[in-house]
């Protein structure tokens, strides 16, 4: 049991170190084991100095933007919209997701690199922790948490969007629920 806790935390801060692990880690949805995306969002508001209710605002209203510029553009259906809208509102690694982390950074008020130092600093917390915890937990020895620590210090994280979360889809498709256009 010891050594599958311990390759479970090995295999995070090491596909960390390639970049890799970070999409999965707290990237909306917190899909890997990882971080979800309230406790990212939650932590990053306790980096950025805001209330998690402001950032969770920012982010809900910059998906809200990014859907209305959908329907303006015809890629959505008007009548689409208060459903994405809704879901983003419910949703919140969804909002994350479809969000541009430009238009989160000018509903705080703050610069986008702030934001992205804001997640990063958050997603590390996130990570020190657990490794945290996993040593309280006997699973790993102190050097092993030690060499661990020092590897996430290492890793290249990702500030606001995860790693791979590019390009534009509101997951919502003909066939599953509505009729986003391609």
């Amino acid at each position: 049991m010891r050594k599958v806790a311990l390759l479970s935390v090995v295999s995070v801060v090491g596909l960390l170190a390639v970049g890799v692990a970070a999409a999965s880690a707290c990237g909306p949805g917190g899909k890997g084991g990882g971080a979800s995306a309230s406790a990212l969002v939650t932590q990053a508001a306790k980096q950025l100095n805001v209330t998690r209710a402001k950032l969770k605002g920012a982010i809900v209203d910059a998906a809200n933007t990014r859907i209305d510029e959908q329907v303006a553009s015809g890629d959505v259906d008007a009548a689409d919209a208060a459903d994405l809208k809704d879901r983003a509102s419910d949703d919140l690694a969804y909002a994350m997701k479809i969000s541009r982390t430009k238009t989160v950074a000018a509903n705080l008020g703050i610069t986008v690199a702030a934001l992205n130092d804001g997640f990063r600093a958050a997603r590390k917390t996130l990570f020190t922790a657990k490794i945290d915890k996993a040593l309280a937990n006997g699973d790993i020895t102190a050097d092993e948490a030690a060499d661990l620590k020092d590897e996430l210090a290492d890793a290249d994280l990702p500030g606001y969007k995860a790693l791979g979360s590019g390009g534009f889809d509101l997951g919502y498709h003909e066939g599953r629920g509505g009729g986003h256009r391609r």
